[in-house]
């Protein structure tokens, strides 16, 4: 495949397939730079339970002429009917899980029981479906190193491919840097989980507050942790802390573009020390600094003091302390805002991630198709 080519997957037909969510970030992204490489993306899915939806699945996707399967974010469960229609129709099967489901369930957020008949089921679908794919995709090799290790899986069969952001949404300011003003902005968005650690954003905005810094903060969305969060704010009796609730996903640049500084995570899980969230990459995109947690899996795509900011994760002390040194040098926040978005450019922007997944993918299917794209040469007369 020539690096320079603008469509190395043209004429090729990828299914998406399985109950995996069409709007979550990763899945957008993923499908859009398929489209980008040339490749045409169908969908094949369906919402409902296992039981209901499995023979559907596989009759439908036996039926549909591709070239590749992709299971994508939550279908994990339906990597066993992928397998087999991947191996009846001798085309490359590709998992991009995002998450570990035993880990997201039952280590991080706790919804699950360990040894419940459900955190067996959660941890066989994990292990099954990095065995039986082709290719896992997955973010950070901090990421890659953990699914090897805890699935049985050589590291072979992995490939890191960067979240990113939905250019279509996150993009610039048409005004450029935002001009600093009174109260010192930060902004945060979130499911508040508890890999995002808001809970020590409050304790950073109770120090700042009662430091008497004009600093003010807006945390967008909610989820797991949301209550627990509030009634914090309340006991600290912080007031500089607006909690909008869930905002549409397109209003979210214009809210980050107003902010003097956004934030990723501070959780101090072991999946958030391997995972870079969706919001940094954001961040990155809308060209503003970003403030997030040193760990393994940022320090595979960040540089502190250079295009971000990183700090101790689980410390509110760590994260005001942070806040204070940037509030008060703004050449610095530009610079930031300045080589993060461009990193994102150079590394996590649509035309890199669409580089890399075609690599993935023109990868499998030539090795399937030898003679696919061999040339005159190498075909017989």
């Amino acid at each position: 495949m020539p690096i320079d080519d603008p469509r190395p997957l043209a004429g090729l037909c990828i299914c998406y397939f399985g109950r995996f969510d069409p709007a979550y970030a990763r899945n957008v992204i993923t499908a859009r730079c398929l489209e980008r490489a040339g490749a045409r993306v169908v969908q094949v899915r369906d919402d409902r339970g296992l039981v209901a939806r499995g023979p559907s699945l596989l009759r439908r996707l036996l039926a549909t002429s591709c070239d590749a399967i992709v299971v994508g974010f939550r279908a994990h469960a339906d990597m066993p009917a992928a397998r087999l229609a991947a191996t009846l129709k001798r085309v490359p099967l590709i998992f991009d899980p995002l998450t570990s489901r035993y880990e997201e369930k039952v280590v991080d957020r706790r919804l699950v029981a360990p040894h419940t008949t459900l955190a067996r089921w959660y941890r066989a679908t994990d292990r099954y479906g990095c065995r039986a794919a082709d290719r896992v995709l997955l973010e950070t090799d901090a990421q890659i190193a953990f699914f090897a290790e805890t699935f049985g899986v050589p590291r072979k069969r992995f490939r890191r491919l960067w979240l990113g952001a939905n250019e279509d949404v996150m993009r610039p300011s048409a005004n450029g840097h935002r001009a600093v003003s009174a109260p010192f902005t930060v902004f945060f968005y979130g499911r508040f989980s508890p890999l995002h650690g808001v809970e020590h954003i409050i304790d950073a905005a109770a120090q700042l507050e009662g430091a008497g810094r004009d600093v003010r903060f807006v945390l967008v969305g909610a989820g797991q942790t949301y209550d627990a969060v509030r009634a914090r704010a309340t006991s600290l009796g912080v007031t500089r802390v607006a909690f909008p609730g869930v905002v549409p996903y397109a209003q979210l640049p214009s809210m980050m573009a107003a902010a003097d500084l956004c934030l990723g995570s501070f959780g101090t899980t072991a999946r958030a020390q391997r995972v870079i969230p969706n919001k940094v990459f954001d961040a990155l995109a809308v060209g503003r600094p970003v403030l997030t947690a040193d760990t393994p899996g940022a320090r595979e795509a960040l540089t502190h003091g250079t295009d971000a900011w990183l700090c101790e994760p689980g410390s509110g002390t760590a994260i005001a302390n942070a806040i204070v040194a940037l509030e008060s040098d703004r050449d610095r926040l530009a610079r930031l805002a300045d080589a993060g978005h461009a990193l994102f450019t150079a590394r996590f922007s649509f035309d890199a991630l669409t580089r890399d997944l075609a690599t993935v993918v023109r990868e499998l299917v030539d090795a399937r198709s030898p003679r696919r794209n061999a040339g005159p040469a190498a075909r017989p007369r």
